[in-house]
Parts: C-alpha cells; sequence; structure tokens
C-alpha cells in the first residue's frame, strides 16, 4: 500500500464547514500518468464514525453525481446500503470504521491532464457534515486506473479486501477540511467529588453535540449557597474556587444565559487514605484522529482523572500503531493530573469473548496479539505486525500471557464467562441496561470468582466518558469511581487490582460502601458483619439494595439526595462457601451505582 496526498485528490466545500450544516461538496480526481481506461475503477472512504449515524443515505437519483470530460460515463453508488464498512487494506491511515462509494468508469476514458468531479449529496441541498468538530476531516480513494481490482466481501466476514491481494494499492489522501463547534449550548461542571471546604470547579463550553467551543469569551459566574465568584473563559474552559457547606453541596454555573450544575461535592468526610477518583476504563480509538486525542479529550473536556483507550489487537500489532499508542500513553502519564492506562482489547477464541488487557507499564511490552476472526488472521495485515509481536490462539493463551506480564483483565458485555477477570464491566454505551449484566456476573460471583465492578463507555469515537449518541452504542457513557491513594499509574492499577472500585450509568454519584470499616473489594473475616453507606446522588436516591449472594436482603427507599445508612449484612447460604456483598443505587431520574463486592468469611 502507498499512501500519498499529491494534489491529484482534493476536496472542495462551500459554505460555513460547521458541524451538522449543510454545505456543497465535491471531490476532484485527475489520474496518474496513463490515464484511466473504461473500466477503471476509484474506492472512497471516509469515517463514518465522525457523524451520529451509522448510516450515510444517497438519494439514487442524485446523490452522487460525476461530472467528466465530454465523452466519458460513470456509475457511481453508495456501498452496504449506506452503512459502515470495514477494511484492513488501508488501515492505517484511513481509519477501520468506514463508509463508502464506488465510481466507476463505463465509457470512454482519461488523459493525464484529465480532470472528473464528484458531488456527494446526502440531503437534497447538500452534504450533511459530521456532528463531531475536527480540525482534519478527509477522504481516502483507492485508483484503479485499469480495472484490475475487485473490492470483495466475504461470506460471515465482516471485512473487505481487495483481490488479487499480491496488487500494491495506490491510495490517495484528499486535503483536510477543519469542521468547527456550534454555537456555546451546554456547560459541563466539574468538581472534586470530596473536599474539606473550597471546591475547584472546572466549567467546559460545548455545543449541543458536545464539542467545546474554542472561541467562547466572555465571565463565567459560580455560586453556591455560601458564596460566588466569576472567573474568564480561556479557550472553552474556565475554572475558579469557591466555598462549599457540609455535608454536601453543588456549584452552579452561569454563562450567557446558559447554566449548568456540578456533580455533588461531599464536604469534611473522612475517606483517608483513599480519594475518589474518577474516569472511563473502556472506550474505544475508532477513528482518524491521532490517538494521543482520546486522552487529551479525557483530561481537558470531560475532565476524567483517568481513561483506558484501546483498539483492538489486531490493530495495536501494526508496527506504526504501536509506536503512536506507547507515544501516547506516556505523554499522559501526568500523575497528580490525569492517567492514561496502558491496553487494549481482545476478541479471544473459541468463542469470540472480548477482553481487555491493562498492562502495568510501557517499558518493554512487546504488542500482544489474540483475535478469533478471520479477517484479523490475514497474512497480507500480519506482514506488517511489529516483530515482537506475541501471539495467543485462544483465551488459555490469552490468560497466560496476561499473568506473565502482570496485567489485569477486564471483562465486557461480550464476554461470555469469567475465569481469570479481575473486573467485570455491568454497563456501558452498547449495553445500556445493566439487569442483564448484573445477572451475569453475579453467576460467577456465586461460584466463587471474585470480580470488581466498573463501567465505562465502549465509545467509538475516541471521546472517553462521551455522553453523546455517536453510531452503533445508543446510550450514555459509564463511568468508574476509584479508591485510591493518589492519581498516579501504579497506584490506580494497584487499586483496580484490589477492585476497590465502582460503577455508574455516566454521573457522579458518590457511593462510599464499607463493612466493618473495610472498603469494597476487601474480604472481612468476623462473627458479625455490620456495613455503612454514604451516598450522594446527583438527584434524589428512589431506592439502595444491599445484595448477598445475588439476592436483594435489604431494600432502603429514602427519597432525598444524601443519604447515609447503617445496618447489619444477613448472611444467606453460599453453595461454594463464597459470601459476598454490594450495594446498588437508583436515582430518580433512572441513574444508577453498583458497588464492587466485599466477600465476607464467618468465624462462627
Amino acid at each position: 500500500m502507498s499512501v500519498s496526498a499529491n494534489g491529484r485528490f482534493h476536496v472542495s466545500a462551500e459554505g460555513p464547514l460547521q458541524v451538522a450544516e449543510t454545505v456543497a461538496l465535491a471531490l476532484h480526481y485527475t489520474p496518474p500518468a496513463g490515464g484511466m481506461q473504461t473500466g477503471g475503477n476509484l474506492w472512497i472512504f471516509y469515517d463514518i464514525r465522525q457523524f451520529g449515524e451509522r448510516t450515510h443515505g444517497y438519494d439514487s437519483s442524485g446523490g452522487i453525481s460525476v461530472k467528466g470530460p465530454a465523452g466519458t460515463a460513470w456509475e457511481a453508488k453508495a456501498l452496504v446500503n449506506g452503512g459502515t464498512m470495514r477494511t484492513f487494506d488501508i488501515h492505517p491511515p484511513a481509519p477501520e470504521f468506514l463508509h463508502a462509494l464506488h465510481v466507476k468508469c463505463v465509457a470512454g476514458a482519461l488523459a493525464e491532464q484529465d480532470r472528473i468531479s464528484i458531488d456527494l449529496n446526502t440531503a437534497p441541498e447538500g452534504f450533511v457534515l459530521p456532528q463531531n468538530a475536527i480540525e482534519a476531516f478527509r477522504f481516502w480513494l483507492v485508483e484503479d486506473p485499469s480495472g484490475e481490482l475487485t473490492l470483495y466481501h466475504p461470506e460471515r466476514d465482516k471485512y473487505y479486501y481487495f483481490l488479487p491481494r499480491a496488487v500494491e494499492l495506490s491510495v490517495l489522501e484528499s486535503n483536510p477540511l477543519a469542521i468547527t463547534a456550534a454555537a456555546p449550548t451546554v456547560l459541563q461542571v466539574t468538581t472534586p467529588s470530596h473536599t474539606t471546604g473550597q471546591a475547584n470547579t472546572r466549567v467546559v463550553v460545548t455545543d449541543s453535540f458536545g464539542n467545546p467551543v474554542h472561541d467562547a469569551e466572555g465571565e463565567v459566574t459560580l455560586r453556591t449557597s455560601s458564596g460566588e465568584t466569576t472567573t474568564s473563559l480561556n479557550s472553552f474552559s474556565a475554572a475558579g474556587v469557591l466555598p462549599v457547606q457540609a455535608p454536601a453541596d453543588r456549584v452552579t454555573a452561569v454563562y450567557e444565559g446558559i447554566e449548568g450544575a456540578s456533580n455533588p461535592v461531599r464536604v469534611d468526610a473522612d475517606t483517608s487514605p483513599y480519594a475518589l477518583y474518577w474516569g472511563d476504563p473502556h472506550g474505544m480509538l475508532f477513528n482518524q484522529r491521532p490517538i494521543v486525542e482520546h486522552f487529551a479529550w479525557g483530561k481537558d473536556v470531560n475532565d476524567l482523572d483517568f481513561a483506558g483507550g484501546q483498539l483492538f489487537s489486531y490493530s495495536i500489532c501494526i508496527s506504526e500503531i504501536w509506536d503512536e499508542l506507547q507515544d501516547a500513553w506516556a505523554q499522559y502519564d501526568l500523575p497528580g493530573e490525569f492517567v492514561a492506562l496502558p491496553s487494549a482489547e481482545f476478541a479471544t477464541g473459541p468463542d469470540g469473548s472480548h477482553r481487555h488487557g491493562f498492562f502495568p507499564q510501557i517499558a518493554g511490552q512487546p504488542p500482544v496479539f489474540c483475535e478469533d476472526r478471520p479477517g484479523a488472521n490475514d497474512p497480507k495485515l500480519h506482514a506488517r505486525y511489529h516483530p515482537d509481536t506475541v501471539y495467543c490462539r485462544d483465551y488459555q493463551e490469552f490468560y497466560r500471557e496476561m499473568k506473565r506480564r502482570g496485567a489485569l483483565i477486564h471483562g465486557h458485555f461480550h464476554t461470555h464467562f469469567y475465569v481469570q477477570e479481575h473486573l467485570a464491566e455491568i454497563y456501558q454505551k452498547q449495553q445500556t441496561d445493566g439487569v442483564t449484566e448484573e445477572e451475569k456476573i453475579n453467576q460467577f460471583l456465586m461460584r466463587g470468582v471474585k470480580l470488581g465492578i466498573v463501567s465505562g463507555s465502549d465509545t467509538h469515537d475516541n471521546r472517553p466518558a462521551n455522553p453523546y449518541k455517536e453510531p452503533g452504542p445508543s446510550g450514555p457513557a459509564g463511568l468508574t469511581g476509584v479508591w485510591a491513594e493518589r492519581l498516579d499509574r501504579p497506584t490506580l492499577f494497584d487499586a483496580l487490582s484490589n477492585r476497590r472500585c465502582y460503577a455508574t450509568t455516566g454521573v457522579r454519584i458518590i457511593v462510599d460502601f464499607r463493612v466493618n470499616g473495610a472498603w469494597v473489594g476487601s474480604t472481612v473475616q468476623a462473627d458479625r458483619f455490620g456495613f455503612t453507606a454514604d451516598v450522594v446522588g446527583t438527584a434524589d436516591i428512589e431506592q439502595i439494595d444491599l445484595v448477598v449472594n445475588g439476592d436483594t436482603a435489604r431494600s432502603y427507599t429514602p427519597n432525598r439526595q444524601h443519604v447515609q445508612l447503617e445496618d447489619e449484612v444477613p448472611l444467606r447460604f453460599s453453595p461454594v462457601g463464597a459470601n459476598y456483598c454490594y450495594l446498588r443505587v437508583r436515582q430518580s431520574d433512572g441513574n444508577r451505582a453498583w458497588t464492587s463486592p466485599i466477600w465476607l468469611e464467618s468465624l462462627a
């Protein structure tokens, strides 16, 4: 594959290039030396993950029109019924999830100096721009001037292949389009979840799609019942400090008539030696943005403390991607500010269950491959792999390799069974009910598997904790809260290894649940088990359930925002002798939280 941006393929667009606007857009192509024959092909690709929908419809009578020299005739159509195409043959630099068009010369020929223009209209008035602001939105073109290539789709496989496989593809990259955010609409307001009386508050100004509005100017007013302050915007964000009152408080921000409220902040609560940190352990890097932007987004836009950013192992093993990942992980290892968690996703055989591996360090770490899907085992793809790649055939070899490297194993809603996993994902954008996963997780907890409970996004657009609609995933992202001594990679890794974490459906509900003073993830040995819970919601707490060995043992219906409980844990019969309990929280607005279990060993 040879990739070039040499001016023979470029894009032009008229009008303001602002997210979701409709503009006149055309692609312009000039053939190489020797021209293009009758029967020649062009395949045009662009990144579907930047848009809000998985499909891109074109009207058959005029959605795609081709203008060429006199005597030429062209056929053009959108492939895969306007949906998503996946191919490794031009990846990288093109992303994996693409929309594709096919243009064919059916009469006449193009000389070297000739040019064709291809107008794209995804709406009657023109091309609807993506909903994600991006500095460099591109198109890619595979040229086949002599008509020797076929784009082939094997039955029961997700991936498309150019045949014959021995041909070196000529891929042209267009000039970039800069697409800006829309008008300010939303204020994202965050504070640390615990404080001794002063709230360090951050405000991010976004449009209705969650894009930060970089040209926002002016002052933001911050208020609590204890005080008020103003702070100036620096690009899309502002920060300020103001007093908050015990036992719990929130900060309200106002900017040009737009109002937003912060997450709750618990004041003067004793959580020593731990602080509560928020992150998204499961966010995918599927789009054309640089990998490093995943972590920049988590830190600077969604104000996370940590994020894991995954690609499937068939991608991380490509040499240039592995180098880019390592650079991004190193750049965003920022103790006290933000932590990138080195990780990858694996489709482990023989059943295709998806599992994540989180690596404690990047020094000396080779890429690991474990994929059961046919497309991932294409020799042409593997020829581009890093020479140190470690290959695993199935989940058992995957377990051994992760253990050898001291890695954490994180489940996924695709994970059919848990054996050596440390963490189980109870909620994410693609599996939003939580109930199904909770039932499955309890099946394995009751068999004696020790699992911490986490939640993430499985975002497919490189935006960790993204609450907005995107192609495929339908719901808002989840969040994971981690109790750790400090914010750095080794300490977070240790906290997750010890299952000192809990999951929410994307809001920063504070849940401090302990048994006999021991934190979530612990094992408690005692004659009697008493628990305490300190819960501060982002809305009124409608119900709190104490779950013991898979059954609801106690239910509380407080119907207020701040709840403190103290009660005993009634032990139930466990067929394997592994007793455990955890807390499940439901708010009046439907948001939920689940803590990791605490395991109970009776001395009686």
